[in-house]
Parts: C-alpha cells; sequence; structure tokens
C-alpha cells in the first residue's frame, strides 16, 4: 500500500498540518523561523516527510544539520546555504543546528514585491534538484547580515513592510546567485519544464482573479490551460503532475477551494453569493462540492471557524 505524502500549497496550510500557531506568520506569503525558536517548531523538527509547493532557504550559519530524501541523507554543514524549490519533498533533521535561519516564500511573493525578471535573473530557482553549496566565510558573513536585517524588518508593523522586505530578499537571492556553480544560474531543459509549471501556476492565479472580480470567465479546464502554452494536453497534464505530483485538475480544484475558504473565512458574503461568484449552477451543487472536498457544508465550517 503506498504512502500518501501531503502536499502543501501555501505556508499556513503547513503550519495548520503540525498545528503551529499561524500567529507567528508574517504573512500569507513569506515566513522566516530562527533557531532559537526551533525547540518547539513542528514544521521543522517532525519526522514525517511533506512536499511544499512555496521556496525555502535553510540558511546554517553554525551547527550542521541533514536533509534525508528516500534513503539518502544530505549532511549539511556550517556557513551553507540548502534551497528547495516548490512542489520538492521536505524533511529537516535539526539536532545538532546551533544558529541558522529557516526562511519560506511562495512565487506569489516574488512576484508581488520584486522588480526584476525572477526566473531570467535567478534561474536557479527553477531547479529541479535540490541546491546546496558552502559558503567563504566572507559570503556567509555578508548573507547572515542580509538575514539579520530581514528578522528585524519583520518586527516593524508598516504597509511598507512587504516591499523593504521583497528588496532584501532578491539581494539575498543574487548573492546566492553569485556563490553558485555556473550551471545552475543557466536555462537547462529541466528549467525549461519549470516555466511550463511556473506559466500554469500564472495563469490559474489570472482565472481565480477573474473569476474573483465577478469577470465570469469561462469555466477553464486542463485541455485550456494546456492551449495557452501551445502544448499537447497528455504531455501538459503528464509534465504538471510528475513535477508537482499533482495534476492539473487537482491543482485547478484545490484553488477554487482555497479561494471559498478564504471568502468564508474572510467575508460575511451569503453562501449563495459565494457559489455564484464560482459558477457552481446552485447553493446546493456547491454545498454539495464543499462536503465532498472537506467534510462540512460551507455554513458549518464558517460555524466552525468563530467556534475556534
Amino acid at each position: 500500500m503506498d504512502i500518501q505524502i501531503p502536499i502543501f500549497d501555501s505556508i499556513r496550510d503547513v503550519y495548520n498540518w503540525t498545528g503551529l500557531s499561524t500567529a507567528s506568520l508574517v504573512s500569507e506569503e513569506f515566513t522566516i523561523e530562527q533557531a532559537p525558536q526551533w525547540s518547539n517548531n513542528k514544521m521543522l523538527k517532525m519526522p514525517d516527510i511533506y512536499r511544499a509547493n512555496f521556496f525555502t532557504i535553510f540558511f546554517i550559519s553554525e551547527g550542521t544539520a541533514a536533509h534525508r530524501y528516500n534513503e539518502d541523507l544530505l549532511k549539511l554543514e556550517k556557513n551553507s546555504i540548502f534551497v528547495t524549490t516548490p512542489g520538492h519533498y521536505r524533511n529537516y533533521l535539526l539536532d545538532d543546528v546551533k544558529k541558522a535561519s529557516f526562511i519560506c516564500f511562495t512565487e506569489k511573493f516574488i512576484g508581488n514585491y520584486f522588480f526584476s525578471d525572477i526566473y531570467n535573473e535567478y534561474p536557479f530557482l527553477l531547479s529541479e534538484a535540490f541546491i546546496y553549496t558552502k559558503l567563504n566565510a566572507s559570503d556567509a558573513k555578508e548573507i547572515q547580515t542580509v538575514v539579520e536585517e530581514i528578522a528585524k524588518e519583520i518586527e516593524v508593523n508598516s504597509i511598507v513592510r512587504p516591499y523593504i522586505i521583497g528588496n532584501l530578499l532578491e539581494f539575498l537571492l543574487l548573492k546566492i546567485k553569485s556563490t553558485l556553480p555556473a550551471h545552475l544560474n543557466t536555462m537547462s531543459e529541466g528549467s525549461k519544464n519549470s516555466l511550463v509549471i511556473n506559466a500554469f501556476y500564472k495563469d490559474l492565479d489570472n482565472y481565480l482573479s477573474d473569476i474573483l472580480k465577478g469577470s465570469n470567465p469561462k469555466e477553464l479546464k486542463p485541455k485550456d490551460f494546456a492551449d495557452l502554452q501551445y502544448l499537447n494536453e497528455d504531455y501538459f497534464s503528464k509534465l504538471i503532475k510528475s513535477k508537482t505530483g499533482r495534476t492539473p485538475a487537482a491543482w485547478i480544484n484545490s484553488r477554487i477551494l482555497s479561494e471559498a475558504k478564504t471568502l468564508l473565512t474572510e467575508t460575511a458574503l451569503p453562501i449563495a453569493e459565494i457559489a455564484t461568484i464560482f459558477q457552481f449552477g446552485s447553493s446546493r451543487y456547491f454545498n454539495s462540492y464543499f462536503k465532498k472536498q472537506t467534510t462540512m457544508t460551507p455554513s458549518r465550517y464558517r460555524k466552525s471557524l468563530h467556534l475556534n
């Protein structure tokens, strides 16, 4: 019997799965954890493997750690960087870490708060493999300074905070890029596959944005998303499934459910109106769909939030 490895679309989903308080999240799209906080951090210390559809940068400045994948164990040494891109497995061993930082951010965050063409400027973010590099003392010190600046900025309650963090994160990526081998900073075949995946994510974002704006766009199915990239539907679906662990249909369904939950959580819109926004034929159909996905009706889900 196959073991079902959880796949999480957001940082909040991982926090909820591990039972962590989401109050520590900086935003839905960015968070940073540091070594002194890890004693109670289940997300970093849990034994279970999971996949996450956001980026992580793990910077170790003192001590050692490890990352486990299947039967392989990669030792992460002092003054090193370990980068994981969306869709990859996460399973960390952190017992010997003394000082380190763990940064999580989504593609949406860098899309909103970066000024450069992300993947042309930082092609290593499209890597199909884990990225691990050891740093010299000078590079490690400079990266430590940037990480500390990010941590300080998080404590500032300001409307410009995400923009400042975005600038600091971009500088951090630029510094990481300068330490990597040349082949990780060029566009490979694997990178081209990742461009297909990221284009799908962006097309899906645009589709959901149109829905939420009330534009009533035509219902898009996997074939429509393949057509947007002039790709064969079968090839497109197999590529998305093999690289992310989910079919395009599952991604579409997951995003619709996530946005519906957001409206139920953060607005007082009637359930019938939410059903209309997402182009369900009736409230009854929406109720049936939502209960099938969550085991609760929309109204019960909304009430459960107030109970918590």
